[in-house]
Formats: structure tokens, sequence, C-alpha cells
């Protein structure tokens, strides 16, 4: 499985928003890390095994790109989890991108976001919430 429900004490801090609510207690959905705390799709040389596949979010990493309501522009930064040396991060292999591709890149990763969150909103509202197999089939996920 490539995913994990993390427990909110695995956080320093959680936003409420942010947690799924499962029959056993509200969790959170992130990717599976090694042992060491690096990214699953690492490999030894420290390139990326998804590379082709990555999802946006590591397309434009380590950018996070802040977008108002029109999906226009307003900050470009370094993500947190460089910035606060949760990971560190020496080297990039990917091709340089134009401002424009970044921003395309950056509003489909938006309108993903947006999608998943409603999902999750949905799957909060409903009564009875299952465990997790449930939550992945409820989004579409094959979890064996």
């Amino acid at each position: 499985m490539l995913v994990k429900l993390y427990h909110r004490s695995d956080f320093n801090e959680v936003d409420e928003n942010d947690l799924i609510k499962f029959s056993y207690g509200s969790r959170k959905i992130a990717l599976r890390k090694k042992p060491d705390g690096t990214c699953l799709f690492l490999s030894e040389k420290r390139r990326c095994t998804a590379y082709e596949a990555r999802p946006v979010s590591c397309r434009i990493f380590p950018i996070d790109v802040i977008l108002d309501e029109d999906n226009n522009v307003t900050e470009l930064e370094l993500s947190d989890v460089i910035r606060d040396r949760f990971i560190k991060c020496k080297f990039y292999y990917g091709k340089a991108r134009s401002y424009k591709s970044f921003e395309q890149l950056a509003i489909q990763a938006a309108e993903e976001t947006d999608s998943y969150w409603k999902k999750i909103r949905r799957w909060n509202r409903m009564d009875g919430t299952g465990g997790k197999s449930a939550f992945l089939r409820y989004l579409g996920v094959d979890s064996s």
C-alpha cells in the first residue's frame, strides 16, 4: 500500500480540516515513507523511481505555489519541508521549467487538490463512515 493513515500525534500541528473521519477516529492520509523518513520512491542513488508518473505536487517541488481564487499566482515560496529542514534537498534532477509551465502545473495541482478535498468533505459528512478499505473504495482506489 502506497498510503498510510497517520494519527494526529504523528504531527506537530494538525489542521482539523486535514483530517479524515473513520469509524475508529480521525486520521491524515499521506504517502508512506521509508523508515529513514525519505520518500518511498527515492532510490539509493536519491533518484525518483516514479518520475514519469509522479504527482503534480512532486513536479513543482520544492516550491509551494499560492494561487488566488481566480487561479492567478500570488506567491512562490520554498516548501516548508525544505525550509524547516524536515527533509534535505541538495539536488534537483528535473528539467528547467518556464514560469508559464510552472503556473500551469500549479493550477492543475490546485484543481486536483480542490477535487480531493471536496471528496473528503463529502466523506466526512457521511453517517457511519467506515475504515481505510471503505475510504479507498470511496475514492476509487484499489486497496489490495
